[in-house]
């Protein structure tokens, strides 16, 4: 009896591994998942505008710097500004506004203004409210707006050198990331 108890608990264990193979089987399928997006954000952040807003002394606009030469090719590139004033005595100056417009969908932000001064001796000095600009939010139509002024400095004789461009590149990034 004790045999017979035996063959029947290995065939009830052999069931019970036949039903599992079978279910396993039965359900052991491939799930596929199928689905797609579509991206629909634009991004164009680009200066919009160049204008000589302020001047002292005998300062002047160099017709480029305020967005075309005098031959009508176009100075300014999406992110790129360049600057010329005619400065004739220490002290005088030009003062230019720069706007600078998100035409994207996508929010964004200055992640560096970096000036490209001409080098010589020139006693001309630039500077820039550009970068208290920096990470702060332009958002999708949006514009910012920063100064950049020439200014003759004071020299103790004439300079050999007096003319001195400059350009400014705008690095603009996504807000937040």
């Amino acid at each position: 009896m004790k045999i017979k108890k035996k063959n029947a608990l290995i065939g009830g264990l052999l069931a019970i591994v036949f039903v599992m193979a079978i279910g396993y089987a039965a359900f052991a399928q491939q799930l596929t998942i199928n689905g797609n997006a579509k991206i629909t954000s634009k991004w164009d952040v680009q200066i919009e505008s160049i204008a000589a807003t302020g001047k002292t002394g005998t300062g002047a606009d160099v017709p480029y710097a305020a967005g075309t030469a005098e031959d009508g090719t176009q100075k300014v590139s999406a992110t790129q500004a360049q600057f010329k004033a005619d400065l004739k005595s220490p002290g005088d100056s030009v003062t230019y506004t720069v706007t600078v417009k998100n035409y994207g969908s996508i929010a964004a932000q200055l992640n560096t203004a970096t000036p490209t001064p001409q080098e010589n001796d020139a006693p001309i000095t630039y500077t820039t409210t550009a970068n208290d600009l920096l990470n702060q939010e332009l958002s999708a139509g949006a514009t910012q707006t920063f100064t950049v002024t020439a200014t003759y400095d004071d020299v103790t004789a004439q300079p050999e050198t007096t003319e001195k461009s400059y350009t400014l590149t705008l690095d603009y990034g996504q807000f937040g990331v």
